[in-house]
């Protein structure tokens, strides 16, 4: 009778202890509370849990000093700990203690909520937002934040953290019904609302017929262009189109029963953005797609160049030799601003040359039509050098993110003289002169045009007047830019961060290597690229070689591509800041090389709240230039006199136990060969003897799988090369 008691007498303690959540949540921070509740969700959202009652929602993490803590959905728990803000979030953190009372409890129905309503009040609990629309419906999820609009064009985000069941899954297109947890995430406490879907069954479609796929842009030409989709059942083929997303030029109605749609238009003008709606009909039901951007081919010269504020080395040049501009880089850009007729748009994020304010004051007072977009956390001494009445418009300091874009857009509306201005440099005297920087400039309307739209949706206006309170920034921001291009009879693929996904870009590019992929990026926290990295070397016959500024960034991923056996080096002995975000895939390969460059770092802040642009260049030429400036930062990182290096070919590449090295340029005498691991460790040492007749050498050797740099020295000379071994 007497343990009977107590054990009452524990309940009825509990019970007068325990508060309901929504109380709970009124205490301030570091107050311990008891609270019970249902759990929601399960591992897809990581180690946290989020529980509700019947007055709110509150989440539990089991951080350092927390009690085991493994729950599942319908569990009916009641948890005590200290409250918490992690970054905005409101959790119990660390817990004391937690008790499971049932299983296999109804999980509390979803509030239903409109956009504006995902806030406060509503975090941590199950919502529901009937009639959203994903912006960037047709790719496919990856790690990080995704844009959705409700029928009144209100925007909200959802989050997919890395091992989501969504993870690789195809954004919906057209209109459905979302359910989700409210969480925040904010460095301000202000703001930064957004949902987490559990898996699938939070997507939920009215429709039969569904977008199986993305809607894929193909036969790109001055008059036109085809698009591709597929459905889950059959359907009619159409759309709607027009010049603006009124969709003023009416319908195609192909009609037929497919689940493989085709359909050509045709009949459009060069250099000009269309705006097309496809949607299939199977019998009432309708599945609508998203209203996409698409570009025709325009008539300008297509002319792309790339230029580099650093040594290149011109001796494995494939015929398109680099262009070094040392010192020169102002005066390259001041140069096209002042081959602006119509209209220059400029977003910096940091700027301070006279030289350049000098050409955007003349362009001002010659009558083009000047605006000038910059990041309001840095000095940008520029602005007190530009004439009072350039228009100017400073993305807040404090918004979440920053406005990383370094580019300039050109008489948009002008065949022949509209360019882009892009790259990795911004305008400051260390990123001009001394930090390894790359500067592209490509003469095309269509890339022109988009890169407009992109401006203009930052600068909140169309016209040289900026409209604050219409501009939108990081993850306010759209999927509105055509992505395709065909430039001077080239592929091109343009991206801006972080509405487009660039991250899983980064991805699919890595993943198209055939042969050798070489990167030189200045941040590199993101596991999915380095994933993909270690993936492609891992295969026959392909190699990734890469450089890295931020060797000891928190999460960097220079060690873990390191000891999975690839070669990467430390860029901090380089003079500067090695400033690059670009990767060269089979830059010998005439048929499959390309480039990925522009501003968005190998990052999170780039991937989810940065303002970025990125390009993916399908154009052997500039794969040929980018890699020799590669190669010129890789031989002053390990000391080659570049004067004195002798091309050699080495095959198999990645080697094996036996393998051979041939000059490609008689030698005759004695010499050397070294092989060093990376952690410059002499591995190999032989000597060799050249001659007219011998300008081979064939290694039988045991070696551990890595990466090694070979050198063959002789009198006066040297050569490099770096080794994989499998």
């Amino acid at each position: 009778m007497r343990s009977k008691i107590l054990l009452l007498a524990l309940l009825i303690s509990s019970a007068v202890f325990a508060q309901d959540i929504a109380t709970a949540r009124q205490q301030p921070l570091g107050t311990v509370v008891t609270v019970s509740g249902i759990v929601t969700h399960g591992a897809e959202l990581g180690i946290i849990r989020y529980i509700q009652d019947a007055t709110a929602g509150i989440p539990a993490y089991p951080g350092s000093g927390s009690v085991a803590f493994s729950v599942n959905p319908g569990d009916s728990i009641t948890v005590t700990g200290p409250l918490k803000d992690y970054n905005g979030l409101l959790e119990i953190d660390p817990i004391q203690s937690v008790t499971v009372h049932s299983t296999g409890n109804q999980i509390p129905t979803p509030v239903l909520a409109t956009v504006t309503q995902i806030d406060e009040p509503l975090e941590a609990q199950l919502v529901r937002v009937n009639g959203i629309t994903f912006s960037n419906g047709g790719g496919t999820f990856s790690t990080g934040t995704y844009n959705f609009t409700d029928a009144n064009g209100n925007t909200g985000v959802i989050y997919i953290r890395t091992g989501h069941p969504l993870n690789g899954e195809l954004i919906p297109l057209g209109a459905l019904d979302l359910i989700g947890i409210v969480s925040q995430f904010t460095f301000t406490g202000f703001g930064g609302y957004q949902l987490l879907p559990r898996d699938s069954a939070d997507l939920i479609f009215s429709s039969s017929i569904l977008f199986a796929s993305g809607v894929e842009q193909d036969n790109i030409s001055t008059g036109g262009f085809d698009l591709e989709w597929t459905t889950n059942s059959n359907g009619s083929t159409n759309i709607r189109y027009g010049l603006t997303e009124a969709l003023e030029l009416g319908d195609i109605n192909q009609g037929g029963s497919t689940s493989s749609h085709s359909i050509s238009l045709t009949g459009l003008s060069p250099g000009e953005i269309y705006y097309v709606q496809p949607y299939s009909e199977n019998g009432s039901d309708t599945a609508w797609g998203n209203v996409g951007v698409y570009a025709t081919e325009s008539n300008s010269s297509g002319s792309m160049m790339v230029y580099f504020n650093q040594s290149v080395d011109n001796s494995v040049s494939q015929g398109n030799d680099a262009v070094h501009l040392p010192g020169f880089f102002n005066d390259t850009i001041a140069a096209y601003i002042d081959r602006a007729q119509a209209s220059c748009d400029i977003a910096i994020y940091n700027a301070d040359n006279q030289l350049i304010a000098d050409a955007i004051n003349d362009a001002q007072n010659r009558g083009v039509a000047v605006r000038f977009l910059y990041e309001g956390g840095n000095a940008n001494m520029i602005l007190s050098d530009l004439d009072a009445a350039v228009p100017v418009l400073e993305r807040p300091d404090g918004v979440p993110g920053i406005m990383h874009n370094k580019f300039v857009v050109i008489d948009k509306n002008s065949p022949s003289n509209s360019r882009v201005i892009t790259g990795a440099t911004n305008w400051t005297p260390g990123q001009l002169f001394n930090d390894p920087n790359d500067l592209i400039i490509i003469q095309d309307q269509s890339l022109a045009k988009a890169y407009d739209i992109e401006f203009e949706e930052m600068w909140g206006s169309t016209t040289t007047t900026p409209n604050a309170a219409n501009a939108k920034w990081g993850a306010d921001k759209l999927d509105n830019t055509p992505h395709k291009f065909i430039i001077g009879g080239k592929s091109v693929e343009s991206y801006f961060s972080p509405s487009d996904g660039v991250t899983g870009k980064i991805v699919e590019t890595i993943e198209s290597t055939g042969s050798s992929a070489h990167f030189a990026v200045m941040a590199f926290t993101r596991d999915e690229c380095a994933d993909a990295l270690i993936d492609v070397n891992g295969q026959f016959g392909k190699y990734v070689e890469g450089i890295i500024e931020n060797v000891n960034d928190q999460g960097g991923e220079y060690q873990n591509l390191i000891d999975a056996g690839i070669l990467v080096v430390d860029a901090g002995p380089l003079p500067g800041i090695m400033h690059h975000k670009y990767i060269i895939i089979d830059y010998d390969n005439t048929s499959t090389a390309k480039v990925l460059a522009g501003s968005h770092n190998w990052s999170s802040s780039a991937e989810n709240s940065n303002d970025e642009n990125t390009l993916i260049i399908y154009d052997h030429a500039m794969a040929d230039m980018y890699f020799q400036e590669w190669r010129a930062l890789l031989n002053s990182l390990i000391g080659v006199d570049e004067e004195a290096v002798i091309d050699m070919t080495v095959y198999p590449h990645p080697i094996a136990d036996q393998w051979a090295i041939e000059l490609t340029a008689p030698i005759a005498g004695k010499g050397q060969l070294a092989l060093y691991d990376m952690e410059g460790r002499l591995v190999l040492e032989l000597p060799v003897q050249w001659t007219g007749d011998n300008q081979k050498v064939e290694v039988d050797h045991a070696l551990r799988s890595g990466a090694y740099i070979l050198q063959l020295s002789g009198n006066g000379w040297s050569a490099y090369q770096t080794l994989i071994h499998r």
